[in-house]
C-alpha cells in the first residue's frame, strides 16, 4: 500500500519552487511514494499572475483535507528579517485548532506524520543568514503537532554547499530578482537527498502504523 508524500511552498519567486520539485523527485526514488507538490495561497495577493514569477502558481493550493492525508509533509517558504515569511506563519497558525481536534486518544489530527522544512534566505529586504532559525521555527510547529521531525540526513556534501544545515535544505542568495530559478549542484543534491530520506521515514513509519 502507498504512502503520501506532500511537498508545500510559499514563494513569489520560481526558485523556491524548483526546489520543491527537486525535493519530490528523491521523494519519488522511494517505492510506494505518492508524491504531490502543493502551494500555500496568497491571503492578499490570491492568484494575481502579475505578482508572481511564471510556474509559482501552476501547482495546486493545499486544502486541509490534502494535509490530513499526507503521511509526510515537507513546507518551504523564503526568509524574511530571520523569519519565516508572513503567509507561511498565517497558514501554520491556521493549522493550530488540529493539536485538539478529535476525541480522546486521536487527539492530534497531525500526530505522527513526518515534517521536514527548506527556506531561502538573502536579498535586499529580506535579511541575510538567520537560516537555521529559520527551519528550527517550522521544527517547533512540528513538534507542536506531535510530528516526527526529519532533516538533512550526514553527507560529504554538507562540506561544499553554501549553508548546508541539518536542520533542512537552505537556498541562497538573492530571490528579488526576476530571473530563471537556479539552484546550484550541490543545493540540488541536497534537497534530492531531503526528499529521498524523509520518504525513507514516512515510509517505515506508515508500514509499522505507529501513531
Amino acid at each position: 500500500m502507498g504512502f503520501q508524500v506532500a511537498v508545500v511552498y510559499f514563494s513569489l519567486r520560481g526558485r523556491l519552487v524548483t526546489t520543491a520539485n527537486v525535493i519530490a523527485e528523491g521523494a519519488r526514488k522511494v517505492p510506494g511514494a505518492e508524491v504531490t507538490v502543493w502551494r500555500v495561497r496568497d491571503p492578499v495577493k490570491g492568484d494575481d499572475h502579475a505578482e508572481f514569477d511564471e510556474g509559482v502558481l501552476d501547482a495546486p493550493v493545499i486544502g486541509l483535507q490534502d494535509l490530513l492525508q499526507a503521511d509526510a509533509v515537507v513546507l518551504g517558504a523564503p526568509g524574511r528579517q530571520g523569519g519565516m515569511c508572513g503567509e507561511m506563519r498565517l497558514f501554520l497558525d491556521s493549522l493550530a485548532h488540529l493539536q485538539v481536534a478529535g476525541k480522546g486518544p486521536s487527539i492530534g489530527m497531525l500526530k505522527g506524520k513526518v515534517g521536514a522544512a527548506f527556506t531561502s534566505v538573502g536579498g535586499h529586504g529580506r535579511g541575510f543568514g538567520g537560516h537555521e532559525a529559520i527551519l528550527q521555527s517550522f521544527h517547533a510547529t512540528f513538534l507542536q503537532h506531535g510530528m516526527v521531525v526529519v532533516g538533512n540526513p550526514p553527507s560529504p556534501i554538507m562540506e561544499d554547499a553554501c549553508m548546508a544545515s541539518p536542520f533542512g535544505v537552505v537556498m541562497a542568495g538573492k530571490e528579488t530578482a526576476r530571473s530563471p530559478p537556479a539552484l546550484d549542484e550541490h543545493e540540488v543534491k541536497l534537497a534530492f537527498s531531503l526528499g529521498e530520506w524523509v520518504a525513507q521515514v514516512a515510509k517505515l513509519l506508515h508500514d509499522s502504523e505507529v501513531g
